[in-house]
């Protein structure tokens, strides 16, 4: 099938694109059903492809993954009414002590050592900040700019993590290239991906969310970008494991959010 997919971009331009486009220009040798999710994400978060909104990569018999431009998430936070700005920077250890910095630069000449990156976004409204802070070795890859700039990649990591914290349906479904682990793949043997943290919060996060298990695995997969769950990789299956812990968590907040509401009335 080669149907063609319709919709506004965010700058008011009119997409089409077909499942042929994207195998012809975008990625040469993604499967039909790499290219399906690719579409769906598309056409879901209103992202051209011509203008590298957001593109598909795959390397030889890898799994494909979908990046969003860093700038689409910059552009569309900056939109946001009640956006206020991020702060972010790298987490070193330096002189024997932790330490919060802002901006990428860590001084291996003067000992310090990366560990992390952070990001912080803030709002009109003052609300409570939305944070994050990641471990570099969660998303290191060692090869390629994570061995040249690796201060700069994982405060990248941060800051696109944050403006998902802040704007989840604005950025759902969106990874940057720095998040998705860009490097070429060399030429040793894949390393088998752990997939049994996935499958310990599937059945839960099915069963709280009333989903059947065809349902619960689509809903992962377009969490983390992954065409099924046997084609992660191991960043996206730490992802996975990550983002249903979140979506279980939500509903325990929300009850302890009315609870509270509740023990105040009663007061009153």
């Amino acid at each position: 099938m080669n149907e063609i997919v319709k919709f506004t971009d965010d700058s008011g331009l009119a997409v089409q694109v077909t499942p042929d486009d994207v195998r012809r220009y975008i990625c040469e040798g993604a499967t039909e059903k790499e290219v399906g999710l690719f579409l769906q994400l598309c056409q879901t978060q209103r992202l051209n492809p011509f203008v590298k909104d957001a593109y598909l990569v795959k390397y030889g018999g890898a799994p494909a993954s979908m990046i969003t431009n860093y700038q689409v998430f910059n552009r569309r936070a900056c939109k946001d009414a009640n956006y206020d700005g991020i702060k972010s920077g790298v987490v070193v250890l330096s002189n024997g002590a932790l330490e919060r910095r802002r901006g990428s630069a860590v001084y291996k000449q003067l000992g310090d050592e990366l560990l992390g990156g952070w990001a912080e976004v803030h709002f009109k409204d003052n609300r409570e900040p939305a944070y994050a802070e990641l471990a570099l070795t969660d998303y290191s890859t060692g090869k390629s700019n994570w061995a040249k700039m690796p201060g700069v990649m994982i405060e990248k990591c941060a800051k696109a993590a944050a403006w998902r914290l802040a704007f989840p349906d604005t950025f759902q479904g969106m990874y940057t290239a720095e998040e998705m682990d860009q490097a070429e793949p060399q030429a040793e043997a894949p390393r088998p991906v752990d997939l049994q943290p996935v499958r310990e919060l599937f059945k839960p996060f099915c069963e709280a969310k009333g989903m059947t298990p065809a349902e619960g695995m689509a809903a992962v997969c377009a969490a983390v970008g992954a065409a099924d769950m046997h084609s992660m990789t191991e960043l996206q299956a730490r992802r996975a494991r990550s983002w249903m812990e979140e979506e279980l968590s939500a509903p325990l907040e929300a009850e302890l959010v009315e609870d509270e509401v509740f023990e105040f009335e009663e007061e009153f």
